[in-house]
């Protein structure tokens, strides 16, 4: 046996007597206290359905609707925020590729300092902590600082005593990168 649900569109004034027990639905027939026929009931289509549903459950679909939208900026404002960390991430790659080769240019600071700032307009400090995991923060801070050392003695320049500070993990890391790259492309300059 196959049990089929079935939409019936029955019109208001008979609904009203149904409900108050002045006729009853028997299938797609109506019938009054007697038993006389009153209406035969056709199937609703799709879109009746649709709509009596859309209707009746409309706040739930606005708040729905309110809610996708909200969604759907959050979704297109993390796209915005992703961009330019995703670049930044390639450029440190390369940027820590020089570093282990020992093929470090002036061009490798800039590019990365130039997409540091756009990370930098496109979030705030908290949600830095989207560029890199705590351990990969530590190793980069630990490396940077030891071989900006080796820079500086490497070409005979005298490091002032903020860039000879090894960085805390309770300071900013955009902050820290900043002070490497800057320190790294005065060296550069110097050593030029």
């Amino acid at each position: 046996m196959t049990v089929v649900q079935v939409f019936l569109k029955i019109p208001d004034e008979i609904i009203k007597k149904i409900d108050t027990r002045e006729n009853k639905r028997m299938g797609g027939v109506v019938r009054d206290n007697e038993g006389q026929i009153v209406k035969h009931l056709r199937d609703a289509t799709k879109t009746e359905v649709i709509l009596h549903f859309a209707w009746n459950n409309r706040e739930t679909l606005i708040k729905v609707g309110k809610g996708g939208y909200k969604l759907t900026r959050l979704y297109f404002d993390s796209k915005k925020v992703q961009q330019p960390v995703v670049k930044f991430k390639k450029t440190l790659k390369v940027y820590l590729d020089a570093l282990c080769k020992g093929t470090l240019t002036m061009e490798l600071i800039s590019d990365v300092m130039e997409h540091l700032d756009e990370v930098k307009r496109i979030s705030n400090y908290e949600k830095i902590n989207i560029l890199l995991s705590m351990e990969e923060i530590v190793v980069l801070m630990n490396g940077m600082f030891e071989y900006t050392k080796k820079l500086a003695s490497d070409n005979a320049i005298e490091l002032t005593s903020l860039e000879k500070k090894k960085p805390s993990q309770s300071e900013n890391l955009i902050t820290i990168l900043e002070r490497f790259l800057k320190t790294q492309k005065r060296i550069f300059k110097l050593a030029s």
